[in-house]
């Protein structure tokens, strides 16, 4: 049986230092998937638009998939090497691992099984990320787009208006990890496998 794991996305460039630090648990199982959002936002147990997901595999390791749904987009990096995640061939993550997304990088920071599984949060806020991301958008502190959904209502429409046109928000560029945080120690090369994970009958 699998074990979640707790760990920690090290926002590389934050928009606030606020934001640098996420604290959340992989688990197995579609249930209990992390998912990185199209804007920039990461969700525990939700169903949104995503670059791609973080698990528990059957084998208890760390893993990063990007479902047929997912643009492409995601990369891992580990030493200056790189793997662009491809649909349905999941990567393992290993602690300092770098999962760069367009808009977001982050480092990832491993701390081991976890007892059970909590909603992301950052580790200077003490309250669910999805409630620091509304009150910084609110102030002004971040960008709102993505955001406009949980910060404004919504506004009423006359039955025979013309819908107004969905414009299409550019995709923002995809950083790469900032010097001077590649391991200095000789590290494994990535492992990439190629079937997705299939999830515990066993798991709660």
């Amino acid at each position: 049986m699998t074990h979640p794991v707790s760990i920690c996305l090290e926002d590389c460039y934050p928009e606030h230092e606020s934001l640098r630090f996420l604290q959340c648990t992989a688990a197995a199982g579609p249930a209990f998937r992390l998912l990185l959002t199209r804007d920039g936002r990461v969700l525990q147990q939700e169903s949104a638009t995503a670059w791609c997901r973080i698990f528990v595999t059957g084998d208890d390791r760390l893993g990063v998939l990007r479902d047929d749904q997912m643009p492409a987009g995601a990369r891992v990096t580990r030493a200056k090497r790189h793997v662009d995640l491809e649909i349905g061939k999941p990567v393992i993550l290993r602690d300092g691992d770098f999962l760069a997304v367009p808009g977001r990088c982050f480092c990832l920071h491993v701390h081991g099984a976890a007892t059970d599984v909590r909603e992301p949060e950052f580790l200077h806020a003490k309250e669910p990320a999805a409630s620091t991301w509304t009150r910084f958008a609110a102030a002004g502190l971040i960008a709102v787009t993505g955001l406009a959904g949980a910060v404004s209502c919504t506004r009423e429409s006359n039955v025979n208006e013309k819908p107004s046109s969905t414009v299409e928000q550019p995709v923002p560029p995809r950083p790469n990890p900032p010097d001077g945080m590649e391991p200095k120690d000789k590290v494994e090369p990535i492992d990439v496998r190629d079937a997705p994970p299939e999830a515990p009958a066993n798991y709660p």
